[in-house]
């Protein structure tokens, strides 16, 4: 059997409409020493059926299916963690799409750098056909690394770009969201080596099904504030004065116009 040495982690739930497309993002990797855990989170719609069919006709696809109802995505994250076979762990959100070479160039940067943590460069996406399939020259890349102070002023890290030790990789299930965000800074404030690659291997997806484009967005963005402040150092006036400014922006501009900023690396 050949070894694992990436355990790929997807939580789900009702995601009927974009979860193949990220199946085949991920089976269509260069790198194959992985295995897929997916969590279904208490799915009603058809998610279900959509895996169990895709595992069916993909039997040497490394793929296991865990349906322990619906427990919250803390918890579903951290079960797909603990049934995990690999030392490093790469998460894919459920609507997200990978660059074929997203894996094998990451398991080739952490050979050649100490890190714990390595993200990638982020695009950001609405439909699958306009994501560009650019060969990527991994000779040249260069590597950003982020500490806390760094984090508390944005969270650069997309979630479905990271590949991290899994020895570390334990997420706070009293959370209701901000998962990673949560996770980066506790990293980060372990001194624990947080890393990007200036390569864009992962496209994220923006709809509007996503929690900070919902009703609760401002409830939403209150607890990126409220999470913040556990964080920051209390004599850091500066950067205190800094994530308040950032709310009032959060709360005061259009998600169309925050996503606008972010695209052209404005903000």
């Amino acid at each position: 059997m050949e070894e694992i040495i990436i355990s790929v982690i997807t939580t789900v739930k009702n995601g009927q409409t974009y979860i193949l497309e990220t199946l085949e993002s991920v089976k269509n990797q260069t790198f194959k020493k992985f295995e897929h855990i997916i969590v279904d989170d208490g799915s009603t719609d058809s998610t279900l059926s959509i895996l169990k069919i895709f595992q069916k006709k993909n039997p040497e696809y490394k793929m296991i299916i865990l349906e322990p109802g619906q427990i919250g995505r803390g918890k579903a994250l951290n079960l797909a963690v603990s049934k995990s076979n690999g030392k490093w762990i790469a998460i894919i959100d459920a609507d997200d799409i990978w660059h074929p070479e997203k894996l094998a160039i990451q398991y080739r940067v952490i050979g050649e750098n100490n890190v714990d943590v390595l993200a990638t460069a982020t695009n950001l996406f609405r439909d699958i056909s306009s994501i560009k399939k650019d060969e990527i020259t991994v000779e040249e890349y260069t590597l950003s690394f982020y500490s806390i102070n760094d984090l508390l002023k944005s969270n650069t890290l997309s979630h479905s770009s990271v590949l991290i030790r899994k020895d570390i990789c334990k997420y706070n299930e009293g959370l209701k969201s901000q998962f990673d965000y949560e996770l980066w800074l506790r990293l980060a404030k372990q001194k624990k080596k947080l890393s990007k690659v200036n390569l864009n291997l992962n496209n994220h997806r923006i709809h509007k099904n996503q929690s900070f484009e919902s009703k609760m967005k401002k409830a939403y963005n209150w607890r990126a504030f409220k999470l913040k402040v556990r964080f920051i150092s209390l004599d850091n006036f500066q950067l205190f004065f800094f994530i308040v400014l950032k709310l009032l922006f959060d709360f005061t501009f259009p998600r169309s116009f925050r996503i606008y900023m972010r695209k052209n690396k404005i903000l």
